[in-house]
């Protein structure tokens, strides 16, 4: 069976390579950048975790992104990796959240190696609206 491998960005840092089968857009949904007791926080905190996901659209963009996945893992080579991406504007908040909760849809799969990777996750926060208009 293929690997899938999730990858979350900012594109306020850029865009990820073209190798990506797919890419999703999060800069739609609600910044938690915009709470300040959120800011300084990133997607490893339930309080961040549970923000995003209760942004409307975030479902619906999860429940999207765990569809096309599946459908590129059943067009693909069995020693295929597939790599799909989501970004928002840092990449601390919405993408990493997605990517791990999509993750975790998929991680229960046998035989299915499943891995998000969180590029910018760890990277200093960007100014208010950096990486936020569309590309």
């Amino acid at each position: 069976m293929p690997q899938l491998r999730i990858v979350s960005f900012g594109y306020g840092h850029s865009k990820p390579r073209p190798s990506c089968a797919l890419m999703f857009d999060a800069r739609h949904l609600t910044d938690p950048y915009l709470d300040p007791a959120l800011r300084d926080l990133d997607a490893r905190d339930p309080r961040v975790q549970r923000a995003v996901m209760r942004t409307p659209g975030a479902q619906a963009l999860l429940a999207a992104m765990v569809t096309a996945a599946y459908q590129l893992l059943a067009q693909a080579d069995d020693d295929a990796t597939v790599t799909i991406a989501v970004g928002c504007g840092g990449g601390r908040h919405r993408a990493p959240v997605l990517a791990s909760r999509a993750a975790a849809h998929m991680d229960h799969l046998d035989e299915l190696r499943v891995q998000a990777v969180h590029r910018d996750l760890d990277e200093e926060l960007l100014p208010a609206g950096a990486g936020e208009s569309a590309a």
